[in-house]
């Protein structure tokens, strides 16, 4: 038998040709001429099949696996290698040279290709829907029989820019699309539910209220065969704030802390520090605002009274003394609340009985 291309005889046969006629007639490899990269403008993620995938890879890299995937390694083809150079650009078109080695029954081929790529760039759904103003859930920032304080609502605001930074590395989707300021408070669009619900319970773990959640019907998914929902998000922050004073069964104390778990109140008696769960929080009654506190002077003092300036109408009042009042000397100046008629003085806070 002999090699149908060079006439060589005495050597093994692949299809009539012998090793180096085979080797020089094999392609090695097969790339189509044509083809698409399509990428996100505003995110740089790609498109693959029928769906977006988020990649930190550069456009070059981008182009070079598309490449390496659409290229078809000949069955007698092994180690074969690509290099890719760009030989030029028009626009989102570029025209680029691959350079292909390996080897084919063991004799070393080199192959060169010139492919163009069309580089088309879209908007990937993530990113249209955060352009277009796209919300899955509404954060409503409430509090009972007032509005928001400016501090109250600073915080909050903190809280969620924060808490966005981090959620937004693991999904695209957590960003804040919208913010309107209403005579009840304010509204926080967020476009991932997911999101929207990890900040408001964060939120309510350091400012303390309640949450509750409403869906509403937006329309249907014709394709996906279900509803589709937005979440109305309310965090209610209470009546009162840090510094006001409630009564509560048989104490009436002073707000020095609250949290999502509890709320810490002085008993103005006692000056001892009491919680309250957030399941009693129907159950108390704010008596007064920590803008009504005022200053007056202490005028005398006994192992069993202090007495005092009344400090708006300048009356003597005879208090009983109690623990946590015995540092205060004649001619200080300390901070009283009147409640119910009742004058209580508030101790420094260096003074203040602490839970055990």
């Amino acid at each position: 038998m002999f090699c149908i291309e060079c006439g060589k005889e005495d050597e093994e046969l692949f299809k009539g040709l012998c090793h180096s006629c085979f080797a020089a007639s094999n392609k090695l490899i097969n790339i189509p001429p044509e083809l698409d990269v399509e990428i996100c403008a505003h995110c740089s993620a790609i498109h693959i099949g029928d769906r977006w995938h988020e990649t930190k890879q550069s456009e070059e890299d981008l182009v070079a696996e598309t490449i390496a995937k659409a290229s078809v390694t000949d069955e007698n083809a092994e180690d074969v290698v690509l290099e890719i150079d760009l030989i030029n650009q028009r626009g989102s078109l570029l025209e680029l040279l691959v350079k292909a080695k390996g080897t084919v029954l063991g004799v070393p081929i080199e192959r060169e290709l010139k492919v163009n790529v069309k580089i088309n760039r879209n908007a990937c759904p993530e990113c249209s829907k955060h352009a277009s103003g796209y919300y899955e859930a509404v954060l409503q920032l409430r509090a009972d029989q007032r509005h928001p304080s400016s501090g109250e609502i600073q915080t909050a605001e903190g809280i969620i820019k924060n808490l966005l930074e981090k959620i937004s590395r693991t999904n695209r989707m957590a960003y804040l699309s919208q913010r309107l300021v209403l005579k009840e408070g304010v509204d926080y669009y967020f476009g991932s539910y997911k999101a929207a619900r990890k900040i408001s319970n964060t939120l309510k773990e350091h400012m303390g209220g309640v949450v509750g959640e409403s869906p509403r019907l937006m329309g249907r998914d014709k394709s996906a065969g279900k509803d589709l929902y937005r979440i109305w998000i309310s965090l209610r922050l209470p009546v009162f704030q840090t510094g006001d004073f409630l009564a509560y069964e048989n104490h009436v104390g002073q707000v020095i802390d609250l949290n999502g778990r509890k709320i810490v109140s002085m008993d103005l008696e006692t000056l001892e520090n009491i919680s309250i769960s957030w399941r009693q929080y129907d159950n108390l009654e704010k008596v007064a605002s920590g803008e009504e506190v005022k200053t007056t002077t202490v005028t005398s003092k006994s192992p069993s009274e202090i007495q005092l300036l009344h400090p708006e109408t300048y009356q003597t009042l005879d208090l009983d003394m109690i623990p946590g009042l015995s540092n205060i000397n004649i001619g200080d100046e300390v901070e009283v609340i009147e409640i119910k008629g009742k004058m209580y003085v508030i101790p420094p806070e260096k003074d203040i009985i602490k839970d055990n």
